[in-house]
């Protein structure tokens, strides 16, 4: 798959998701909705900032990264990026739904993130063949 074709399919699925949890947002009242609408509502969210956040983190790094890695580890890199971003704004966005969102947990949540982040990111820098 060519770089060109990614971004298009990318692009497509990420207006897809978009206006797929437009119509869970206009269509399910959340007063009455049970498990299944709560989790089209997340799961649509959360391919929606998957597939934006991709674009824009790899458009970030094409821009303003400049090393000689080929295009598809800066995909890769930028893919890996937006999927931890997502997955923590749909965990903070969760736990304030059910009312658990605090100051200390979600700093908490940003710490083990971050402490998983730098764990991938060290790991591989030891070893130059996952680089």
């Amino acid at each position: 798959m060519t770089l060109k074709q990614y971004l298009t399919v990318m692009i497509l699925a990420s207006i897809f998701c978009w206006v797929s949890w437009w119509f869970v947002i206009s269509n399910v009242d959340p007063f009455q909705a049970d498990a299944v609408g709560f989790a089209f509502f997340y799961v649509s969210l959360f391919f929606s900032l998957l597939g934006t956040l991709s674009i824009f983190v790899f458009i970030f790094r094409k821009i303003f990264i400049k090393d000689d890695l080929p295009m598809f580890r800066h995909v890769k890199r930028s893919f890996r990026d937006s999927l931890f971003i997502s997955i923590f704004l749909t965990i903070l966005l969760y736990l304030q739904e059910k009312s658990f969102l605090h100051w200390w947990n979600a700093g908490i949540l940003a710490g083990s993130f971050l402490l998983y982040v730098i764990f991938i990111s060290s790991s591989k820098v030891n070893n130059p063949n996952l680089n």
